[in-house]
């Protein structure tokens, strides 16, 4: 009898609990239905910034406000990101200051709230003041700072290319003006015997966190080749001679070494070159030699040198 009695409070005990589930389940949903306020707080982005002005910071990361919903809606609005997007494109300057005003940025948090939330008001509510700078922009070349030591016989087939060659800078005039050009980091590659194209990165110059680069790094190639010597003799043009003198050089002919592709060494001929002597360039009368000088040769050539710089020289009245 008495185990009879025990069982059957522990049932009273469960249907009485199920009734207290389903009563504060109940009341939970009626609260829930009911209009409330409460207070949210949003992270700020500020979006379409002008062209024309660069964004440092804002006076305002974070805004507190007071909402009025359903606790339905305080609910799904919780487990959303509270973010608010203040739009500064109309930004105005008024005594050196942008800022946005209360009205302003009201209306577009109004605006970004669910329709059955309303906004009742902003905690600190005062303008946004924005830090701005007019920008201007500036292209500077870039320098490179690599250096390539090159294997025996082997040479640069042209110049450097750098990609991109020149960046744009854009940022306060007064900062661009101090700035004339962007150096690489400092490399060295050695036994260079075949084309080649590095990375490298860009050096910023630094304290400069108010410009905006368009490029951190580039790259910088380069053709090589293997090169060949020859020597091609070249005839000695003597200009500026008095009229009423002839002028006899020893000797009237110069060896001129040249150091290239070996397919542009073929084709060289003596024509190609020009080697002169100017007669106005003697500073004494007594002077008996005549300094030579390489006038032209190809460009395709790394280099030309000749092999003697003065030469002997007779002169004699006509």
């Amino acid at each position: 009898m008495i185990q009879i009695k025990k069982s059957f409070q522990k049932r009273k005990v469960k249907i009485f609990l199920v009734f207290l589930l389903f009563s504060s389940v109940a009341w939970f949903i009626t609260r829930l239905s009911e209009n409330t306020s409460g207070r949210a707080v949003f992270d700020v982005d500020y979006i379409n910034i002008p062209d024309n002005l660069q964004f440092i910071g804002a006076s305002k990361n974070k805004i507190v406000v007071q909402l009025k919903a359903s606790g339905f809606t305080f609910l799904r609005f919780m487990l959303k990101n509270k973010n608010i997007r203040i739009d500064v494109s109309k930004v105005q300057l008024n005594n050196n200051v942008y800022a946005v005003s209360t009205s302003a940025y009201k209306k577009q948090i109004e605006d970004q709230l669910p329709k059955s939330m309303e906004l009742i008001k902003i905690d600190e509510g005062e303008a946004i003041v924005l830090e701005l700078f007019s920008i201007a922009s500036k292209k500077v070349p870039v320098i490179s700072r690599l250096n390539i030591n090159l294997e025996q016989n082997f040479i640069l087939d042209s110049t450097l290319k750098i990609r991109p060659d020149s960046i744009l800078l854009k940022g306060p005039i007064d900062e661009l003006n101090k700035i004339s050009g962007i150096k690489t980091e400092e490399k060295t590659i050695v036994d260079v015997n075949a084309n080649f194209t590095e990375y490298l990165t860009l050096q910023i110059p630094e304290n400069k966190n108010n410009l905006s680069f368009s490029a951190k790094n580039v790259t910088v190639s380069g053709t090589v080749v293997r090169f060949s010597e020859k020597i091609i003799t070249v005839p000695i043009t003597v200009v500026n001679i008095p009229e009423e003198f002839n002028i006899k050089v020893f000797p009237n002919e110069v060896e001129v070494l040249c150091k290239g592709k070996i397919e542009d060494l073929v084709a060289l001929e003596s024509f190609d070159f020009e080697v002169i002597a100017d007669y106005n360039s003697l500073q004494d009368s007594g002077q008996q030699n005549l300094t030579i000088e390489l006038r032209r040769f190809p460009e395709t050539l790394k280099s030309a040198q000749l092999m003697v710089h003065e030469i002997t020289f007779i002169l004699k009245r006509k």
